[in-house]
Formats: structure tokens, sequence, C-alpha cells
């Protein structure tokens, strides 16, 4: 009996830990994926305003190579969060035409960012270069073809501060549920397996009773008390209709 009380408490602490272990996973990975969209969307309204004066200035037969007024205007719109490191807009062979940064311009940006920004069915898009992630927005004209991609640069560190943050706190409290299961569980399963124990020690009771065909046990309180009388009921039926056939072949004559 001991042995099944201890195979009960450790599959249950095993399930348990389990169960604890997964959820304090899937909560971590998806903290820190919907912090990301968080962070990405709020880059990307900054990014919208963006779009909007590039459309407007390409509606009025500005050429995109000769927008003079967007160097400006995306100094601006970088000061709004400073979250952001910094803007670029590049074209479709990846050559930055402006940005933030003077620098930059007529520089390469690296190609995950052309491939990212390509394989977008939507017009935004993420990527990640070093230590800067990367909200990116595909420009497109009346027309609907795209003339090139915004791209707006946010340090990396940022989020992976905040899930750390986070991760650390979902383990604490992992640690203190696997701390209450390990207390509880041996508890609440000793109850229930010592109910267990007992309906296990009357069927034991019960079977000795049957096999020398002695009157039915007691009820004892067990869930198996009605199945036990119903079987022993059967099996002294059972009996003394063999007892009559052995009777009657002993008593009939022999050739």
């Amino acid at each position: 009996m001991g042995t099944i009380r201890i195979r009960f408490i450790l599959v249950a602490l095993a399930v348990g830990f389990f169960a604890v272990g997964m959820s304090a996973f899937l909560n971590y990975f998806k903290y820190k994926s919907t912090f990301g969209e968080i962070v990405k969307d709020r880059m990307l309204v900054i990014g919208r305003g963006v779009e909007n004066t590039v459309q407007a200035s390409l509606a009025v037969g500005l050429q995109f190579t000769d927008l003079d007024t967007l160097p400006p205007l995306l100094s601006r719109e970088s000061a709004a969060d400073n979250l952001i490191r910094g803007i670029d807009v590049f074209d479709h062979t990846g050559q930055i035409l402006y940005s933030t940064d003077p620098a930059r311009v007529k520089r390469e940006v690296p190609s995950a960012w052309v491939r990212a920004a390509d394989r977008s069915k939507t017009t935004d898009w993420i990527s990640e270069d070093g230590a800067d992630a990367i909200a990116g927005i595909s420009l497109k004209n009346n027309f609907d073809l795209t003339v090139g991609y915004l791209a707006m640069r946010y340090p990396r560190a940022y989020l992976d501060d905040a899930a750390s943050s986070v991760g650390r706190e979902i383990l604490i409290a992992a640690a203190a549920a696997f701390l209450g299961l390990a207390l509880v569980t041996p508890l609440a399963l000793s109850v229930v397996i010592r109910r267990f124990e007992r309906d296990l020690a009357a069927l034991e009771r019960a079977a000795s009773h049957l096999e020398d065909g002695s009157a039915p046990p007691p009820d004892t309180g067990s869930a198996f008390d009605a199945s036990i009388a119903s079987l022993h009921a059967s099996l002294a039926g059972a009996r003394k209709g063999l007892a009559e056939v052995r009777s009657k072949l002993d008593a009939a004559p022999t050739g």
C-alpha cells in the first residue's frame, strides 16, 4: 500500500510541475511577443505621419528622390519619442536616400531590411540589425506602387530588459507554485489515497470470503459493498447449482 501511495504522489507532482513549468514558459514568450508588438505599433504611429507626408508630396507631382522637406520632418518625428534612435528612408536597392543621421545618406542598409520589406504582405515589416530593432513601412504612391521604405530604429535592449524583468517575476511565481505543489499535493492525495487503500482492503477481505464460500463480509462503508454482495450472491447460486449437479451425477446408476 505504501508503494502505491508514493507512486500516486510522484505522478501527481510530476504532472503539476510540468503544468506550472509550461504555463510559466508560455506566459514569458507570450509577454515578450506582445510587448514587442506594442513597441512596434508605437513606432509605426510616428511612421504613419511620415508616410502621409510622403504620399501627399507624391500626389502633387514631386519625385520621391526630390523631397527636400523630408529630412527636417524625419528629425522632428524622431524627437517625438526618445526610444527612436534614428529614421532612415531607402529605395528598393537598399540605398538610404534620407536619414536623421546625414552620415548614413547614400549608404546601403543591411540586406535583411530589404528582404523583410519584400516579404511583407502588408505595408508593415520588422527586422533586426545588431543592437537595433527595426519597425518599417513600405511607402507607396497613388498607384499603390512601392517607391521606397521607411525604417525606424530603436534599441533591442529595451525589449530584452523588459522581457528579462518579467521573466524573473514569472520565475519567482513559478517557484512559489512549485513549493506550494510540493507541500499541498502529498497532503491532499494522502486523504484520497487513504480511502482508496481502505477500498482495496475491503476487496481483499471480500475475495478471501468468496474463495472459502463463507458468509459475505459485513458492510465496511466502501463504495464496493453493493458489488461485493451481488458477486457473493451470484457465486453462492453457482455453488448451489454445481452441488445439485454433482449430487445427481453421484446418484445416477453406473452401467
